[in-house]
């Protein structure tokens, strides 16, 4: 679990790149949540991943969110997002995402998926935990 933290909060502090250590070098990011539905997708890799957060992350100038909760479930670990917001790169308009679910499959202390669900139960289920 506190890899899970380690991971988020680096990213919530703009460390973009740290978060590779976190992930193995053949991860799957499976995308499912946003406000932009082209980059609703599976990437795959650190490449993978570095076009997803270069998409995302070109769109908005900012990016804030809370970690509501982190719950262990075996190899995997289920991350609870609350009050995202992102304002747009050229607009400055915010927008806010509603609550949603990342779990994270761990090996070898790597994240080896990423799964994210644009809402919170059904990524508890998916984990294999009751809401």
């Amino acid at each position: 679990m506190e890899l899970v933290r380690d991971l988020l909060e680096a990213f919530q502090r703009r460390e973009h790149e740290r978060a590779f250590d976190f992930y193995d070098r053949d991860i799957v990011f499976e995308n499912r949540v946003g406000p932009l539905d082209e980059l609703r997708g599976v990437y795959r890799g650190h490449d993978g991943v570095r076009t997803f957060w270069r998409e995302w992350l070109s769109a908005w100038r900012d990016l804030q969110f809370e970690i509501q909760d982190v719950r262990d479930a075996g190899d995997e670990v289920v991350a609870l997002i609350h009050m995202q917001r992102q304002w747009g790169r050229h607009s400055g308009i915010e927008t806010e995402m509603p609550p949603y679910g990342i779990v994270f499959t761990i090996r070898g202390g790597k994240v080896v998926r990423w799964r994210a669900y644009p809402d919170q139960e059904e990524a508890l289920e998916a984990a294999g935990i009751k809401g």
